[in-house]
């Protein structure tokens, strides 16, 4: 498998490379990634390209019997660009310049930025689509990575009159559509149309946005799409200068403002940016970061590279959490487990000078080779031994969630109520479902459901009578689906669509919502089959029909009344669940129900703090177990096994150092 490093050698002396490189083939590490900030080295001058740096470590990469990763340095416009170009740079909401000094600084609408983009992809392509060492090239790095997809300046405002008129052809189907008429909002043309930027309305601290909602949506659709747009362009530049070899782009997989299945689409395959130890961040733990790496596997359903994986304590202006040993080499065993077939260290030597002075990687500041490089030169070397196992296995899930941008984007602009966070919603459910032992896959809606013993729709609140369909078609066959509050609401232009809850899955489901408690942090006891639990967040009030009722609310005016209900269809079941609560009561809930869809678990028994996922090779699995703990556990087993990294023959149970992975079959 590829094993490797970012490698930034425009930081160093040249005659430190040759160690560096010894050193890198001494741990197993057998890839660099290279250039993706290199745009003002390679073109320190309009039109004067110096590759001297570059074909230098190129070569002694190649003779040292490197793979590269060569990234199009287009992240970071150097300075003459911008002085030349000033209107490059992106215009925030209040309509300032977001100006130079750190990175990201451009418009994905520049017309004069495509082109510049253009040339300089053209002369890497050009010199070194030949090299039989770069085995592949990375777009870019972390589009919308600074809150940079939704840009506001005057290209991004004349670049959506256009994607407007493309999609409703007449100015008067616009105002139709998003319903232009509350707050006589009617436009007169498509150029007259706003970017939806702040407004006298709005109060961000307050989480008010006070701009048609449909409108707004479309316009986090046209932003995404124009980084697709952008992406697109540099990949057919790559193309059309010979690069034959794989193309990818380092996803991130706590951003929100690109549709990441549109994105994916272009590429032979996609790689993100894994950073378990970052603190206070969206998604920092490690179920999250589990949650993450099957979320970013099912952007294409299938494997993926991690192109910066943690190396070690991580920060800017300050630093965060120190790894304890045995961490960093637990993180990679993670990225394998859950579908990485590529993994690459940032950094390998944390830089002396600018931003990122804390971020540490492989070595120290010092160049010296400690204990982080002997963990992950161990990794390396384990890896390679088990190597088999990994490219021959591949990850299968009885269980599906489903994911939309869409959602993602109108939920973030009207919550619903206090505390309402879809993607959080998204991770409690998925987190409470693998700590069952099940795999679990995070996808978009799509027509092979049939694949999925169960599937679980979160939240699913913009859609239409197309999902309705599809999902029935799935039920009847068969299937078992789960679906909770606030979906079937909208339709897809975001506008209420005045149904009967849960709108277009009211059939499906069998029941209708009669009212609804938007209960913020306040919380309302329920009581079923799965014993007493808490709501909180969002509690339908549910006139169960003639569905079976499995659970009801024990508090408030709505004592009494359905709110966890399953409703037979076809040949399957549809549950639905009217109400948030906590991981240990989602996972009681989907406990039982997984266990009445016949959903396949790991034969192990559940232990708090330890992960498992199983892969399937020719009808076998093996199983990862990861201790996430800082002290030994003990894992019983259900029958004797061997661990393919310890060559240990395993009896009755298996005992996990702090931090430990045994990979069993």
């Amino acid at each position: 498998m590829i094993y490797g490093t970012d490698y930034y050698p425009e930081h160093w002396p040249e005659d430190r490379w040759p160690e560096d490189l010894r050193l890198m083939r001494e741990a197993s590490i057998n890839t660099i990634r290279i250039a993706e900030f290199m745009w003002s080295v390679i073109e320190p001058s309009e039109g004067h390209f110096d590759f001297t740096l570059l074909d230098k470590i190129i070569g002694m990469a190649s003779s040292a019997g490197m793979n590269i990763v060569l990234c199009t340095p287009t992240a970071a416009p150097p300075k003459w660009l911008m002085d030349l170009h000033p209107d490059i740079y992106q215009t925030d909401g209040s309509g300032k310049t977001r100006g130079f000094g750190s990175r990201r600084h451009y418009c994905f609408n520049s017309v004069v930025f495509k082109e510049y983009s253009r040339k300089i992809i053209k002369e890497m392509a050009v010199r070194y689509s030949g090299n039989k060492n770069v085995i592949a090239w990375q777009l870019d790095n972390e589009f919308g990575c600074h809150d940079t997809v939704r840009c506001y300046c005057h290209n991004c405002s004349t670049a959506f009159s256009k994607w407007l008129e493309s999609k409703y052809g007449s100015i008067a189907a616009l105002n139709e559509k998003l319903g232009m008429s509350f707050w006589g909002q009617h436009y007169p043309s498509f150029e007259s149309v706003v970017l939806p930027a702040d407004t006298v309305c709005d109060n961000k601290a307050a989480g008010m946005h006070a701009h048609n909602p449909g409108l707004f949506l479309d316009y986090c659709r046209f932003a995404s799409d124009s980084v697709f747009d952008y992406a697109v362009f540099q990949i057919n530049e790559l193309r059309k200068y010979g690069v034959n070899v794989p193309i990818t782009h380092n996803f991130m997989g706590s951003f929100y403002d690109l549709d990441y299945y549109k994105l994916a689409e272009p590429f032979e395959f996609i790689s993100w940016d894994c950073y378990p130890n970052i603190a206070h961040g969206p998604f920092s733990s490690l179920s999250e970061v589990s949650y993450n790496h099957d979320k970013v596997r099912g952007y294409r359903n299938d494997k993926y590279w991690v192109m910066e994986q943690c190396s070690g304590q991580n920060g800017w202006n300050y630093m965060h959490e120190t790894p304890r040993p045995g961490e960093i080499r637990l993180w990679a065993y993670q990225s394998v487990a859950h579908g990485a077939d590529g993994l690459v260290y940032f950094r390998w030597r944390p830089a002396l000078f600018g931003t990122e002075q804390y971020w540490h990687g492989i070595l120290d500041h010092d160049g010296v080779p400690r204990q982080r490089y002997d963990e992950i030169k161990q990794t390396g070397k384990e890896l390679e031994a088990i190597s088999e196992i990994v490219t021959g296995s591949r990850i299968t899930s009885d269980v599906c969630i489903l994911n939309s941008f869409d959602n993602t984007w109108s939920h973030a602009y009207q919550k619903h109520s206090e505390n309402f966070d879809y993607n959080r919603i998204l991770y409690t459910i998925h987190n409470s479902i693998t700590s069952l032992n099940i795999n679990c896959d995070v996808r978009a809606m799509c027509p092979d459901l049939a694949a999925y013993r169960l599937v679980v729709m979160p939240a699913y609140n913009i859609s239409s009578e197309e999902e309705a369909s599809l999902l029935a078609s799935y039920v009847s066959g068969g299937g078992c689906l789960a679906i909770t509050f606030r979906s079937g609401n909208r339709d897809l232009y975001n506008k209420i669509n005045g149904l009967v809850l849960p709108g277009y899955f009211r059939e499906l489901c069998g029941i209708d919502v009669i009212n609804y408690d938007a209960a913020g942090s306040s919380v309302r006891p329920v009581s079923g089959i799965t014993g007493s639990l808490n709501a909180n967040t969002w509690c339908d009030i549910i006139n169960g029909k003639d569905s079976t009722v499995l659970a009801e609310y024990t508090g408030g005016f709505y004592s009494g009344t359905p709110c966890i209900t399953v409703n037979n269809f076809g040949k399957g079941k549809v549950y639905y669940i009217g109400f948030n609560t906590d991981m240990p009561s989602y996972s009681k809930i989907f406990d039982y129900i997984s266990e009445k869809a016949g959903v396949r678990r790991t034969p192990l028994r559940p232990v708090p703090g330890v992960e498992t996922v199983f892969r399937t090779a020719s009808g076998s699995d093996c199983i990862f177990v990861m201790n996430h703990n800082e002290t030994p556990v003990i894992v019983p087993l259900d029958r004797a096994y061997t661990d393919a990294i310890s060559k240990d023959r395993l009896g009755e149970c298996l005992r996990l150092e702090p931090f430990g992975v045994a990979v069993i079959y």
